[in-house]
């Protein structure tokens, strides 16, 4: 039954899906970006911390790290057409402004592979941007697979960036003087 009702659901949005519009951009995968309020120190712990608690994952785990690579076993869940798919990937990162990934191996994708990219602003707020390819070796899903990832990558960047300020508001609370009494009773802020 499951796979009769992924089958529908794939030929309806077949149908429904602009063949011309995203002929050549479905092969270069899906793209977002987002400014966020912190520098890139706080957006890069926050990129961490979304990717380990990431919900379109059943697991992720540290194969092996040397240096700045890092090989990662993956559980993607909730992939259109395909399901769940386990994934070998290697990823590089250059701190506080890339992190790229790419797959080993895969018992169901042809090819993922991706970028975080940070750049901070003069403004002391950061640009986020994350790409990603995806191909299932499936005919016509790129489409399909695209206008998910979009999906995706859009509510990724939305938690980066609230997890993200909450974590530099946290920080600013914890950095900031606590006002001393003085003999009058009254709060002085100003520090000696």
């Amino acid at each position: 039954m499951v796979l009769f009702t992924t089958a529908i659901a794939f030929i309806a949005l077949l149908a429904f899906a602009p063949a011309a519009t995203a002929k050549g951009a479905d092969k270069e995968g899906a793209r977002g970006h987002i400014e966020i309020k912190a520098p890139a120190r706080i957006v890069w712990d926050a990129v961490h911390k979304e990717r380990a608690e990431d919900p379109d994952l059943t697991y992720s785990k540290v194969i092996e790290k040397q240096g700045d690579k890092i090989m990662l076993e993956q559980k993607f869940k909730g992939m259109p057409v395909i399901g769940e798919a386990v994934c070998l990937m290697e990823q590089t990162e250059t701190v506080n402004q890339r992190i790229d990934y790419k797959m080993v191996s895969s018992d169901k994708f042809k090819d993922l592979r991706g970028s975080w990219i940070l750049t901070e602003l003069a403004s002391g707020r950061t640009k986020l941007e994350l790409h990603s390819v995806l191909n299932t070796g499936l005919p016509f899903s790129e489409h399909i697979i695209n206008h998910v990832l979009r999906g995706r990558i859009a509510k990724r960047l939305e938690r980066v960036k609230a997890s993200a300020e909450r974590l530099l508001e946290a920080e600013s609370r914890a950095v900031a003087p606590l006002p001393q009494p003085t003999l009058a009773g009254k709060h002085d802020t100003e520090l000696d």
